[in-house]
């Protein structure tokens, strides 16, 4: 018997979507390439390409990733739900999946007549099954409704269901999709509890696909993190999920900065879309020799934005999902609009071709999205490619087209100076302040004040020097205000107000600056509160921040110069040493026997 559960080898998923459903049927009963039908060429893209992995025996592995990266495809393939395009699959044992609510169980059926159902198609016999049935249903712990037809469970009551019915009888292969994230805290914590049994005891192996990260940590011993149909990490628990934690609080940094600016700027943008994150950055390959279309096939592998610190973007051109628009990054291969070609690989991985391919059009376009807070950054493209003639690079910015230079013949790797972004309006002007003898009235936007001062940035850093987004438990912090003051003022007073998401206040900073050695304030400057263990659980906030003229003792607010109403966000995040939920506040204490 082969020590592998499941054994996956060049593995490929293509999906093809049509404008119209008749479109679909036509092509399946092989119509569409009658003269009198008319049917568009579909767009395709593969969910999975040239995928590989390995599970043995026993295993809990965990698959961590982004919505759409292929997760979901990849377990309904090993689990027979998807036939694969191309590759092997090797699954060893019988499978029990939990893919979604509502599949395997019959809506009019009570909870009980189902599970006798699931163990009777499980081969159980009536007395193999009126064994099973009441640990089944002391394991849900749905008590009365048992005898309730399912359709009238909530969700969290179907997982309970699901879970423990498709456990009852210990399965080779266990594939667990999301489902469990219906349920509560405390069924899931028994859920993991349950499939450590199963590898421990039976040799089961178990697939695990969560965006739970403490659960995947603490069940698994192994984690792929998927990304656009491709590994982009497997290894040890703790080592991938750092690597993928750090992407998303990258991605989430972005977001929030992009929202915190536009709050400062007084825009009525709807909050969230990516136009507010990112700056859409669209070129072309188009001919170099002035023809219609390319005359000689080009080969293009690899398309990678740098700033002078970092990857900006990335395309792995003919990979897993490269024409998405769901991604931030991706192709624009429409069908008989474009000249790339389909997906290809050869020895120097995969690559689509810019050739003739009968486009309406003769460029090649890609999409780069570009987070706004790298402002006026210097940026550079590299293109990894192979051709037979010179291809031009063309950067379009909505009115016209900007040329970048020419990919040369041959095989290279060749970079290009991207023009910065336009760098963001200051709010505050030239001067950072507005002046003392016009009060400014702000009162229709998040941000209010009589005028005379004026906040010019907040910014959070957590151990380090950098600026950031995300702060660490039991880390020390620090919080800067900059401002700017036409005139002088004297003994003001800095607040810091950090809320949770009902609106309650969960703390609060403040300090006049006659307590930090200045009686008097004019100019620009900057206070610092510095925080040496940061106490707040893990969570989203809200923060709000002030220069006031005074504080009150009667809860009323006092007279202000400058209000930030509400419109700082960030995240306070548990560190990985740091395994147990520890609440929303990191009270200190000391434990003893009160016995003695």
């Amino acid at each position: 018997m082969s020590d592998s559960a499941v054994k996956i080898a060049s593995l490929g998923k293509l999906y093809k979507l049509y404008d119209r459903p008749a479109h679909r049927l036509l092509d399946a009963f092989g119509l569409s390439s009658l003269p009198f039908v008319r049917v568009p060429p579909p767009q395709r893209f593969w969910a999975l390409r040239d995928f590989d992995l390995e599970i043995p025996r026993g295993q809990r592995l965990g698959i961590i990733g982004r919505n759409g990266a292929g997760k979901s495809t990849l377990l309904r393939i090993i689990a027979g739900a998807l036939t694969a395009t191309e590759g092997q699959v090797e699954v060893n044992g019988n499978v029990r999946a939990l893919l979604e609510l509502g599949t395997g169980f019959h809506p009019e059926f009570t909870g009980r007549q189902n599970i006798r159902t699931y163990l009777a198609y499980q081969g159980l016999s009536a007395r193999e099954i009126e064994a099973k049935e009441p640990e089944v249903i002391d394991f849900a712990e749905i008590d009365e409704f048992i005898d309730h037809p399912v359709k009238t469970y909530s969700a969290g009551m179907y997982a309970r269901l699901a879970f423990s019915a498709a456990t009852a009888v210990g399965p080779d292969i266990l594939i667990i999709d999301e489902i469990l994230a219906a349920g509560d805290a405390y069924f899931a914590g028994k859920c993991v509890e349950r499939m450590k049994a199963l590898t421990r005891e039976s040799g089961a192996t178990v697939l695990f696909v969560s965006h739970d990260l403490a659960s995947v940590q603490h069940l698994c011993d192994r984690v792929v993190w998927l990304d656009r149909g491709k590994t982009r990490a497997d290894g040890a628990p703790l080592e991938v999920v750092k690597a993928y934690s750090a992407a998303v609080r990258k991605d989430e940094e972005a977001r929030l900065k992009a929202r915190d600016r536009r709050v400062l700027r007084n825009h009525a943008l709807s909050l969230g879309t990516l136009t507010d994150i990112y700056d859409r950055r669209l070129f072309h390959l188009v001919p170099g020799n002035g023809s219609l279309h390319p005359r000689a096939p080009h080969k293009i592998y690899f398309v990678r934005l740098k700033s002078t610190r970092e990857v900006v973007a990335e395309i792995d051109v003919g990979g897993p999902l490269d024409n998405s628009p769901e991604h931030l990054h991706y192709v624009l291969d429409a069908p008989g609009y474009m000249d790339w070609g389909e997906p290809q690989r050869d020895g120097d991985g995969s690559y689509r071709l810019y050739a003739d391919v009968s486009g309406r059009y003769a460029h090649a376009p890609f999409e780069l999205a570009v987070p706004k807070t790298l402002g006026s950054s210097s940026l550079e493209l590299e293109i990894v490619h192979k051709g037979q003639e010179p291809v031009k690079l063309e950067l379009y910015n909505g009115e016209g087209y900007t040329a970048l230079g020419v990919l040369p013949t041959g095989a290279d790797t060749a970079s290009f100076v991207v023009p910065a972004l336009e760098a963001e309006t200051n709010p505050e002007g030239d001067s950072g302040a507005q002046s003392a003898k016009q009060p400014t009235d702000f009162s229709k936007g998040s941000e209010y004040g009589n005028g005379g001062a004026r906040i010019t940035r907040v910014a959070l850093f957590g151990p380090g020097v950098r600026e950031t987004k995300v702060l660490q438990t039991a880390h020390p912090a620090r919080i800067l205000f900059e401002y700017a003051v036409e005139g002088e003022i004297r003994n003001p007073v800095f607040v810091f107000c950090a809320y949770l998401p009902d609106g309650r206040c969960a703390t609060q900073f403040f300090a006049r600056s006659g307590e930090l050695g200045r009686e008097s304030l004019s100019g620009r400057g900057a206070v610092a509160f510095d925080i040496d263990t940061v106490r707040l659980g893990r969570g989203a906030y809200v923060a709000s921040a002030a220069i006031f003229k005074d504080l009150r003792h009667d809860g009323l607010e006092p007279a202000s110069y400058h209000v930030l109403d509400r419109c700082i966000h960030f995240q306070v995040v548990q560190p990985r040493e740091q395994p147990y939920e520890q609440g929303l506040c990191l009270q200190t204490f000391e434990a003893a026997f009160a016995d003695e």
